[in-house]
C-alpha cells in the first residue's frame, strides 16, 4: 500500500495514521485515499481528540482555562508535488491547511480555527524523518493571550511532535521508488 506523504503528514500533524499516545482518531476519511496509489488529487477529512494525559497538559499549560480539544480538517494536495519535495530531502514544508477545533473552557465549547503548515526534516542519507514542527499559527476564536498559549502548547507538545515524526517514518518507505 502506498500512502500519500503530504496528506498523511497533515493528518498526522492533526492525528496519527494509527492511534498513538496523545490523540485519538475521529471522523477520518483519509486512510482510504492514502491507500490508493492512483489518487493524484488527495481530498479527504480527518480529525482528532486529545487523550486524557494530553488534556491534562493542556489544562495545566492554560492555567485551568481549557480542559479539552477536538479538531478536524479537510486535507487537499497533489500527490506528485509532495513526492517530489520528499525525494529532495531536507526540510519538507507542507502546504498550509485550515483546521477547525472545539475547545472546552469552563465546561463550555468554544469554536476556534488556525492554520497548520508542518515542516518535516528528512535526513537525506537515511531517508528518515528526524524532526518536525507543526507550524500552527493564526489562531482565531480565542482572546489573547489564550490564543497564543494554545498555539504554543500545540506547537511545543513533544507527544504531538513525536507522533508527526513517527507517522512520517511509517509513510516514507511506502512511497513509490524513483
Amino acid at each position: 500500500m502506498k500512502r500519500m506523504f503530504l496528506a498523511g503528514l497533515l493528518a498526522a500533524a492533526l492525528l496519527p495514521v494509527t492511534a498513538r499516545a496523545g490523540v485519538t482518531l475521529e471522523g477520518d476519511t483519509c486512510r482510504q485515499v492514502f491507500d490508493d496509489p492512483r489518487a493524484e488529487h488527495i481530498d479527504c477529512r480527518t480529525g482528532f481528540r486529545l487523550d486524557q494525559a494530553t488534556r491534562g497538559r493542556l489544562e495545566s499549560n492554560t492555567f485551568g482555562l481549557l480542559s479539552d480539544l477536538t479538531c478536524a480538517a479537510d486535507i487537499s494536495a497533489k500527490r506528485s508535488e509532495v513526492i517530489g519535495l520528499v525525494r529532495a530531502g531536507g526540510d519538507v514544508a507542507l502546504p498550509q491547511q485550515e483546521v477547525r477545533c472545539r475547545l472546552v473552557s469552563g465546561g463550555d465549547p468554544v469554536g476556534v480555527r488556525f492554520h497548520l503548515a508542518p515542516v518535516v526534516r528528512i535526513d537525506r542519507k537515511t531517508n528518515k524523518a528526524v524532526d518536525a514542527r507543526l507550524g500552527i499559527r493564526d489562531l482565531t476564536g480565542l482572546p489573547e493571550p489564550l490564543a497564543t498559549a494554545v498555539a504554543e502548547f500545540l506547537n511545543g507538545d513533544p507527544t504531538l511532535r513525536k507522533s508527526l515524526i513517527q507517522a512520517a517514518n511509517e509513510i516514507l518507505p511506502n512511497l513509490p521508488k524513483r
